[in-house]
This record gives C-alpha cells, structure tokens and sequence, in this order.
C-alpha cells in the first residue's frame, strides 16, 4: 500500500475540496448554453405567438375585401334590375325582377352583416397585437438583461475556474506522483468525483458502510493509504 504522512493526506484534501469547488463552478458554466437556449426559445414563442395573429388578421383583412367586392357587385345586379323594371311590359316579368331584386337586396344585407363581424373581428386582432408587440418588447429587453447577466456570471465563474485551476497545479506539486496517480485513478472511479471520503466512528461516509476495525485502528495512524473496501475511495480520520 502506498505510503503517506499525515501532512500529505492533508493535502490531498485540501486538493478535493478545490476540485469540488471547480466541479461546482463548472456546473454553472455548463448550464449557460442552456439558460440562454431557453431565453431564445422564449423569444421564438412569442414572436410566434404574434405571428399567428397577424397572419389571422391578414385573412380576416381578405375576407373583407372579398365581401366588399361581393356588395359592389351585388349593388351592380341591382341597379342592372332596377333600370331593367322601367321597361317591362308584362305584370309577370315586373313581378319576377321584383323577387330577384329582393333576393339581392337580402343577400346584400347579409354581406353588409358579414363585413361588420369581420371588421369587429379585425379591430379585435389588431388591438391583441399591438398589446402583444408592446409585451413582446418588454419581454426581449429583460431577456436582453438576464441574458447579460447570464454572460457576466459566466465570465466570473471562467475566473474563477482558472483561479481554481492555478491552486490545484500548486497543491499537486506538494504531492508525489504515486499518490496524484492514486488520487486521480480512486476520483475517475468515483460516481461524485470525489476521490477521498472521512471515516467517522468505524463508518466510511462516502458510502456509510462499517469499516473493517483493524483498518479503523491503522487509518488513525496516517502512514499508508486506505481505500474503502465498499466504494473504493481513499478513507481518512475524521477525529471531529
């Protein structure tokens, strides 16, 4: 078993907890892509959102125009059989022009009904619009201000991650290469990335297993390096 003193081990631990700190950190950076995927997608929805309505007021605005055209042909037809009606000789065919007229007549009363609903229908979509475009942009401008908030909480924690970094290199150079092998080896093994786990009356925290009593006695020694029989992680005393 690799030898190792009591300064040493302290050392190593002094070296997880700065590695904790930069898996931590590195947690945060790692969720900033994400953060600002979903500040986009916010955005995307609701300009979307928009959208939509406007292109229900671009076919409300067509439907009008189609039932504006229907009425000025409809006043075309009507006008046609009112000049015709002048000129008939026969009661039949004056009362025949009279029930097509009035046909035309309800059916031009009915587009006119039409026209109304649809420039109801109108007023109401351009009225939801324009409330949805002046959210839309208070809505980017706080995007805009998280997601700055975002890119400087990033920048802090790429500071601190390098900060983080130069104290691991200079803690390692207090270490021998035996024993930065083994706690590299026991770390990549490990399901949290923690290397090294305290023994506290006879149970390995890492795992909260009971220890072997004799490798109780001979931690508390601090002169070779103990693994957990369970999890496998470096054990050290925890006297506290």
């Amino acid at each position: 078993m690799t030898a190792i003193t009591r300064a040493q081990m302290e050392t190593l631990m002094n070296l997880q907890q700065i590695e904790i700190q930069r898996m931590e950190i590195q947690k945060t950076l790692d969720k900033v892509a994400e953060k600002i995927a979903g500040f986009d997608k916010e955005l995307h929805d609701f300009a979307k959102s928009i959208s939509k309505e406007k292109t229900l007021l671009d076919d409300s605005k067509a439907r009008y125009r189609d039932l504006e055209e229907q009425v000025h042909v409809n006043t075309a037809l009507i006008a046609k059989i009112e000049e015709k009606r002048r000129s008939v000789k026969t009661n039949k065919e004056y009362q025949s022009l009279i029930k097509e007229e009035e046909q035309l007549r309800t059916r031009k009363t009915q587009i006119e009904d039409e026209m109304l609903e649809c420039m109801s229908e109108m007023e109401g979509l351009s009225e939801k619009i324009k409330s949805q475009e002046e959210e839309f942009r208070q809505v980017d401008d706080q995007v805009t201000s998280d997601k700055e908030a975002v890119a400087k909480e990033a920048s802090e924690s790429e500071s601190r991650i390098n900060d983080l970094s130069r104290e691991v290199a200079s803690v390692e150079a207090e270490l021998t290469p035996e024993l930065l092998q083994a706690f590299a080896r026991v770390k990549k093994m490990s399901n949290d990335g923690k290397a090294l786990a305290p023994v506290r009356n006879s149970i390995c925290l890492g795992c909260h297993m009971n220890i072997p009593p004799q490798m109780y006695n001979e931690l508390q020694r601090f002169d070779s390096l103990k693994l957990c029989p369970f999890c496998n992680r470096i054990l050290y005393w925890d006297n506290s």
